[in-house]
């Protein structure tokens, strides 16, 4: 089996972790969207490149309107797929045909109907985009764009929500097709060992939030949260790990809340140390009102590290009953009793216990196995 899987800047925030997965059941041919190369170019394909270390992973340069930028709307789609057209020839001639195509939503969603037209090779579409969950920060699609969403839906073999809460509104919005839930994996060789956890009462209970700081994500609420929950335990400690263009406005809001020193800003951390500090924290808080997966999530529950947070995304099927607390989102009071309830119970919590069914639940191998049957079905080898 091999399979192409497109992703580009809009597309999942771990990519590699879907690489990881596909891998343990399939050859993967990665194409990448990027607006230029950081690769030596192909003989005879100027706007593609490949590294010699990765042969198999391609670079393909958007296709460009005046000035340098992207060419819009279906203009500008169809001369992109042209290019992965010609990159899909190159990897063909030089390790043969590909069986199927593996695309995400946002991102590589409007390339796939016209790269699997052009090609014949059917794709397969995972759907991470929150709007589909809806919220008055983040509306509904309108009608033309879910139309759309129809004709993408409707010639996908399959398409692969990553939460049972995108899996069940796209079903209630009536969207066609073969909807199949295959959630986010992680990469388990990047997470560091869970660490050993001695705690007295007297201890500080050390939170960590991370994200871009950017609007409507929820920062407020977790403010207004964590500054009512240290008025009743004096405990707790936030740590804010992310950047943005939101950073000054979390900050006023800290020093105006008078949480007193007990929450700092770290600004971003970059993923290894950010690993780190979740594998070390007490609680991990996701303000967020709606979520389309729960990435850092995940990491944090995989650490053995509670989670307190709304429940949006795939949170529900992340915490289960015995990882942490979930209210409703965008309710800054219920957030402030879970932190302090989250807490008080931190002495019954089994870290090694729940970082090991997480990543039996969600890592590589799990979700290769899922897409493993994906893919039988798509390429018709079933």
């Amino acid at each position: 089996m091999r399979v192409a899987m497109l992703s580009g800047p809009d597309g999942p925030r771990r990519p590699d972790a879907w690489h990881r997965a596909a891998a343990t059941v399939a050859d993967v041919v990665e194409l990448v969207t990027v607006d230029s190369l950081s690769t030596p170019p192909l003989p005879g394909l100027p706007f593609a490149g490949r590294d010699e270390r990765c042969p198999h992973r391609y670079e393909i340069e958007a296709a460009h309107g005046g000035r340098s930028r992207p060419a819009a709307g279906a203009v500008g789609q169809r001369a992109t797929v042209s290019r992965m057209e010609a990159v899909l020839r190159v990897e063909t001639a030089e390790c043969g045909a590909i069986d199927v195509l593996h695309g995400h939503a946002p991102g590589a969603a409007g390339h796939l109907p016209w790269l699997s037209r052009t090609t014949g090779i059917p794709y397969v579409l995972s759907e991470h985009d929150r709007r589909w969950l809806g919220h008055p920060t983040r509306p509904l699609p309108g009608v033309l764009e879910r139309r759309r969403a129809a004709r993408l839906y409707r010639e996908a073999a399959a398409v692969l929500p990553v939460s049972d809460l995108l899996l069940a509104r796209i079903g209630e919005l009536g969207l066609p097709g073969r909807h199949l839930l295959v959630p986010h994996p992680v990469d388990i060789e990047a997470l560091p060992d869970v660490p050993a956890r001695a705690r007295i009462r007297q201890d500080p209970v050390r939170i960590v939030a991370a994200g871009p700081l950017v609007g409507n994500e929820g920062w407020d609420v977790l403010v207004d949260a964590f500054a009512e929950a240290l008025g009743k335990d004096p405990r707790l400690r936030l740590r804010i790990i992310g950047d943005g263009p939101g950073l000054g406005a979390v900050r006023d809001h800290l020093r105006r809340a008078g949480t007193d020193g007990a929450a700092v800003l770290t600004g971003d951390l970059g993923r290894k140390e950010t690993l780190h500090a979740l594998a070390h924290a007490d609680l991990f808080v996701d303000p967020r009102h709606v979520s389309g997966f729960g990435t850092t999530a995940l990491d944090a529950l995989c650490c053995g590290t509670p989670v307190v947070g709304g429940r949006t995304g795939a949170l529900p099927e992340l915490v289960g009953g015995d990882g942490g607390v979930l209210v409703p989102p965008a309710d800054p009071r219920a957030l402030a009793l879970a932190l302090v309830e989250a807490a008080a119970e931190l002495s019954r919590r089994q870290p090694a216990a729940l970082a090991d069914r997480t990543r039996r639940h969600f890592g590589t191998d799990a979700v290769g196995a899922r897409l493993a049957a994906v893919y039988t079905g798509a390429s018709g080898r079933a």
